[in-house]
């Protein structure tokens, strides 16, 4: 019989339990982009391949292995179980940190190869993340802080890789998998934590449906039944997600060229006032409970 446990009694309460898995899952998530992030911090000023900027060949080879890795998710993430979400997390993780060490010691132009597998794994963090929140009647509280998890979390793990290489004088090529390896131990916290959450209760099976993992005739079944909606959906994020990364990737030029190359902090500065706006509107748009009309107002902030 299962002894209960302190964490358990509180995560009864119907107000704490969305606030711990809100800290779990955006927490977990930042954690996340100490792998992926602090690669765009370096500059690779002088190196080039084939006349193009050496920093181009980074970011395309990680955006490539991470687009992949959105695909591969689709049939991975939907038929992993809930006993296997917290070692599939920490599994691709840690494969990307390897390919971080494999970019470190391998010189270029080769190591764009590793870059490549530190994306791959990446692109299906989110969905095993989002697997301890969906099907709730929470969830939307729950996930607010995942969804607005790049606004924070890409300041944070750029000005920590920016100070390892002032502090310390690590080159652009080491300080990736060194800003990895000191997340690392956050990491197992944090996913201990999406760990404690309890399954959706009966209430939320009935309020929104039971989540089962998906098998390739589900899989089938769901995008034929949605296929419109999924393929404007997919268009629209990929639209969206190129223009947020294309100013992501290359903040650390910007901030160069501006004459910020000695401020570790100025990632964290500017971006950490956006993640409090951003998340004070999307946590307005969680007390609207009429969906469509959430779904409207949130597509004319976007294009707003």
């Amino acid at each position: 019989m299962k002894k209960n446990r302190p964490v358990d009694s509180l995560l009864e309460n119907s107000y704490f339990l969305p606030l711990f898995g809100f800290i779990a899952a955006l927490l977990t998530y930042t954690c996340m982009y100490a792998f992926r992030k602090p690669l765009t911090v370096g500059t690779f000023e002088g190196l080039t391949w084939w006349g193009i900027d050496y920093k181009i060949w980074v970011v395309s080879a990680q955006v490539i292995g991470y687009t992949l890795s959105k695909f591969i998710g689709i049939k991975v993430v939907s038929e992993i179980t809930p006993t296997k979400r917290a070692i599939g997390i920490l599994g691709l993780i840690i494969f990307s940190g390897l390919a971080l060490l494999g970019f470190a010691v391998v010189p270029s132009p080769y190591n764009l190869f590793f870059v490549f597998l530190n994306g791959l794994p990446l692109g299906m963090v989110f969905g095993l993340v989002f697997s301890y929140l969906e099907g709730r009647q929470t969830t939307e509280l729950m996930a607010v802080g995942l969804s607005i998890t790049q606004i924070f979390s890409t300041g944070i793990v750029k000005s920590v890789g920016k100070w390892t290489m002032l502090e310390f004088g690590i080159s652009e090529f080491w300080m990736p998998v060194v800003t990895g390896a000191l997340f690392m131990i956050p990491l197992f916290l944090f996913v201990w934590m999406l760990q404690q959450l309890p399954p959706p209760s009966e209430k939320d099976i009935q309020l929104r449906t039971k989540r089962a993992p998906m098998n390739g005739a589900a899989r089938i079944k769901f995008l034929t039944t949605f296929a419109p909606g999924l393929v404007l959906l997919v268009l629209v994020y990929s639209m969206l997600t190129m223009f947020r990364d294309f100013r992501d990737n290359f903040s650390a030029n910007i901030w160069n060229a501006l004459g910020y190359e000695d401020n570790a902090l100025i990632f964290t500065q500017t971006e950490i006032p956006i993640f409090i706006i951003v998340l004070a509107i999307v946590g307005f748009l969680v007390i609207i409970k009429d969906n469509f009309l959430a779904f409207v107002i949130n597509h004319l902030l976007i294009i707003g």
